[in-house]
């Protein structure tokens, strides 16, 4: 049940990945050949195909290595005072959370938290006690990375539309589990990856920035390749008119040019297919869950308010780390907490029935052992 493994033969951006290894190994990464082929076509391309996965113009797309970059930059791109307000859910991943740690420890900025709602009627309700004339920036997650629940996000933005308030969306959990429309969503700024339910190489982000926020945004790290004029003896410099601004430095431009492959493998299937297929996973393997003595399934039960992460608690197991025990046992790879005692386990689409029953059978056999106080 690992993501990552597909059997002997090398996925397409495995393949993909050692053949622009390759060609960067014997020709130089800056041969003529090799830069048009990766940093100036390739790159540009995988750009094209996220924004139009994403309904974005191509110029408002950076292309990040990460989740966390995209929040970086936005976080960091606002002029923040003392006592402005930013408002986070209380199911954010660290970073999601840390950025705006930061602000406040550097900046005196203050951090509200509103609860992770899939109700729509509940989120706004929370977000009209909160939100003020100090409130600079919401962020909230797409898709919770704690229970996989889904964030009614277009009702949070339409709100945040009324009250002029920007609106962030960290769609980590989203990107490649369902349609996402960034334009009709409304949201202005827009973090994803691709090293997850696409099946990309890990090193592919974006960050898509609303045209209406690219000049206005400040970028915090500059350097070589996000001017548009630059002039050293005038100590001056113009920034691309696009996202492409927050885009600097050198990089390994191959990692985005063999997300290309991962994108033309998830079209091939069809975003609406893959969807229906992870959520049928999903809820099968919550039935056979809720039946089990010492497991309570966290994720909530109704498809509309979730996707193909499914998060127990093992608290009733009795068991120490059920997460080792499922890796040494059966080579079964889980997100486990044994701290908070809370397992995430991903319904990916590739995955077969029988490997979710045998999963459930595991928790089956762990529960019984747990009764009999056996803990191998």
């Amino acid at each position: 049940m690992n993501c990552g493994t597909f059997g002997p033969t090398p996925t397409p951006v495995a393949a993909e990945a050692a053949r622009l290894a390759r060609l960067i190994e014997s020709q130089g990464a800056f041969h003529p050949q090799t830069r048009k082929e990766i940093e100036f076509e390739g790159f540009e391309r995988f750009r094209d195909s996220i924004s139009s996965y994403i309904t974005a113009s191509s110029d408002e797309v950076a292309l990040t290595r990460n989740v966390s970059d995209g929040i970086n930059i936005v976080a960091s791109g606002f002029d923040w005072q003392p006592g402005d307000e930013v408002i986070i859910t209380d199911e954010e991943h660290p970073s999601g959370s840390l950025p705006f740690m930061n602000l406040a420890r550097r900046y005196g900025a203050v951090i509200k938290m509103v609860p992770f709602h899939t109700d729509p009627g509940a989120l706004i309700q929370d977000l009209e006690i909160l939100v003020n004339d100090r409130t600079k920036l919401v962020f909230m997650s797409h898709v919770s990375t704690v229970d996989g629940a889904r964030l009614p996000a277009k009702e949070a933005s339409d709100f945040l539309k009324q009250k002029n308030v920007p609106f962030m969306l960290d769609g980590a959990h989203a990107i490649g589990q369902f349609s996402v429309d960034v334009k009709d969503l409304g949201c202005d700024f827009y973090a994803g990856c691709c090293h997850k339910w696409l099946l990309a190489q890990q090193g592919t982000g974006f960050l898509y920035v609303d045209n209406e926020w690219i000049d206005r945004l400040e970028a915090t790290w500059v350097g070589w390749g996000m001017t548009d004029e630059y002039d050293l003896e005038g100590l001056n410099y113009t920034p691309l008119p696009s996202a492409r601004r927050f885009e600097y430095g050198t990089r390994n431009w191959a990692t985005h040019v063999t997300a290309l492959k991962a994108m033309e493998f998830h079209n091939s299937i069809g975003p609406a297919n893959i969807y229906s297929r992870s959520h049928d996973l999903a809820e099968r393997l919550k039935r056979r869950l809720t039946d089990i003595p010492g497991i309570e399934v966290i994720t909530p039960m109704e498809r509309d308010k979730t996707t193909g992460i499914v998060a127990l608690s093992t608290q009733g197991l009795g068991h120490p780390s059920p997460g080792d025990w499922l890796w040494e046992n059966q080579r079964i790879l889980t997100a486990h907490s044994p701290e908070r005692q809370t397992m995430r386990l991903a319904a990916a689409f590739f995955l077969l029935e029988e490997e979710l029953d045998l999963l459930a059978d595991c928790f089956s056999e762990l529960s019984k052992n747990s009764k009999l106080g056996l803990q191998r």
